[in-house]
């Protein structure tokens, strides 16, 4: 297995797809999703290593995958249930997100859900990836979250570490 299309479709992702529930993910993986993949852990070493670091091979990444799984695959999988459970919380609470006082949009402009989709196949590696930070580098996850370009990065990130911190303290 050399490429990250390999590991998407081998035995060791597949279980974790598995366990997660196979109805809830497309199959079909698109080159797009496999680059957002890539650039992800690329943020992760840039803020780990620095901009002069020699970015992961294919080979390297999947091994890093690889290796999160056989050492946390179970709390990968609680972790991603419990933070597809708090999105879920979140969307019904606030399905437009959240706005200051004074600020709230009008009844009439309310979002309404027409259909919610199957997740990427390529998004429990993103949480893969999260994880690793939440276990191992807490103090850059806002700077990841930033390069993401999450609104409100640093507020993001604190809630995700009051999360994990809840499911694994």
């Amino acid at each position: 297995m050399e490429t990250i299309k390999e590991f998407l479709d081998s035995d060791i992702y597949l279980d974790i797809i598995k366990e997660l529930g196979c109805d809830n993910f497309n199959q079909d993986v698109q080159s797009v999703e496999i680059e957002e993949l890539k650039n992800r852990l690329k943020q992760r070493q840039f803020l780990l290593e620095g901009f002069n670091c020699k970015v992961l091979s294919d080979k390297e990444t999947v091994q890093f995958y690889k290796q999160m799984i056989e050492d946390y695959g179970s709390d990968i999988i609680l972790w991603t249930k419990k933070f597809w459970q708090c999105n879920d919380d979140a969307i019904e609470e606030y399905p437009d997100g959240e706005f200051p006082k004074g600020e709230e949009i009008s009844e009439e402009d309310v979002s309404t859900t027409i259909e919610v989709g199957n997740y990427s196949k390529t998004s429990v590696a993103m949480y893969i990836i999260e994880f690793d930070i939440l276990k191992n580098h807490q103090e850059i996850l806002a700077d990841y979250y930033k390069r993401l370009r999450i609104p409100r990065a640093a507020k993001y990130a604190r809630e995700v570490i009051v999360l994990y911190n809840e499911i694994f303290s």
